[in-house]
């Protein structure tokens, strides 16, 4: 039976209502009580696991933000997941312990490291410690199972792969008649192209391996002990890039994700307003404490605290304590960069941005802050 439909102003020609998700902090003591729970409970479908759920996530999708899920995933000593695949983009950093990732390549990662699971490729991981292994796990799941595009699967016990499969095609002489190299195109007189059906369907790939960012060779990069911002080879915010993400500067597809922060002994931000995005942000605090000014309302974080930091178009300021400040934030930048949806003001006043649309911010190191 065909469901009921109706009729509405359009959504482009309706007010905008200011009705972003709340920010959100999900305290260290919280996630500690969580890790406790899951290493006492029987695994579920071999894995034990359990996403942060926001009070708007109230369609059965668990999420932090529209977009993101964020997973808190603990392993025992010599415990591993099942293989796993799905359509889905995974960004993953550890909290405690160590493990070994087996993503087309085995590799070993330890606390505050950062690695992706690409989509479609089969992932397992093994905890090869002898404490538990902690990490978080951030996922545009949320997004693909709201627009009823989410696909997964488990896989038999001891699986590194999935064969690739050949090039589909009705015949071999209309394979090699029907494909994007010798597809039609036109230029119009407008100036717009057509283009053959094959341009959709036999799309060129772009090599996307799994990517690991360790902390030990991050860390020399970041100001963490006293005096560190007086070292030029130091900078207080740097992306986690992907080359297989391309201009949307991203660490996967849909996240980015940036450490930062400041020395010991630096001074806090000492503007009393923001800035504002249209990417929602979360920020996992590995050093440090402050407080954060989020669409006017304070939020106090510490060393160990999760933080949806930014809901999309919410003001947001960071001010960090006398210890500065070490933090991974992760955005769904790439995602507004591909859809041409990403508006960016640095300061209030200043001109609202479409990023990667026209010609960005200049003269910015981090967030308000000039380059020298």
């Amino acid at each position: 039976m065909m469901p009921d439909f109706g009729f509405a102003t359009p959504s482009t020609a309706a007010a905008v209502a200011d009705l972003p998700w709340a920010p959100l902090l999900v305290p260290k003591e919280a996630i500690e009580r969580e890790v406790d729970r899951l290493l006492d409970e029987t695994p579920v479908a071999g894995l034990r696991a359990a996403s942060v759920v926001h009070p708007r996530a109230t369609d059965g999708i668990p999420s932090l933000t529209p977009v993101t899920e964020v997973t808190i995933h603990v392993l025992k000593p010599g415990e591993r997941t099942p293989p796993r695949r799905g359509n889905h983009a995974l960004l993953e950093t550890t909290i405690s312990g160590e493990g070994t990732v087996h993503v087309g390549t085995a590799f070993r990662v330890e606390r505050h490291d950062v690695w992706t699971v690409p989509p479609m490729q089969v992932c397992s991981h093994h905890n090869t410690g002898r404490t538990p292994w902690v990490w978080l796990s951030y996922s545009n799941a949320p997004l693909l199972r709201r627009s009823g595009g989410y696909w997964a699967e488990t896989l038999p016990a001891g699986t590194l792969a999935v064969p690739r499969k050949p090039a589909v095609s009705v015949t071999g002489d209309l394979g090699a008649r029907y494909n994007r190299l010798n597809a039609p195109a036109h230029r119009l007189a407008t100036a717009a192209d057509l283009r053959g059906y094959e341009y959709l369907t036999d799309i060129e790939p772009v090599a996307n391996p799994p990517r690991h960012w360790a902390w030990k060779d991050m860390a020399p990069y970041l100001p963490i002990h006293a005096g560190d911002n007086n070292d030029p080879a130091k900078r207080n915010i740097w992306l986690l890039y992907n080359p297989a993400t391309e201009r949307r500067q991203g660490t996967t597809p849909v996240h980015f994700a940036t450490y930062g922060g400041a020395a010991p002994g630096t001074p806090p931000y000492a503007g009393a307003r923001g800035h504002v995005h249209i990417s929602a942000s979360i920020n996992y605090h590995i050093r440090g404490y402050g407080h954060s000014i989020v669409g006017g309302e304070r939020i106090d974080w510490k060393a160990g605290d999760l933080l949806f930091s930014a809901p999309g178009w919410v003001e947001h300021a960071h001010y960090h304590g006398a210890e500065g400040w070490t933090v991974l934030t992760v955005q769904d930048h790439p995602l507004h960069i591909a859809m041409g949806s990403l508006l960016w003001q640095e300061n209030p006043g200043d001109p609202i941005l479409s990023l990667g649309n026209e010609d960005g911010q200049k003269g910015y190191v981090s967030p308000r802050q000039t380059g020298a």
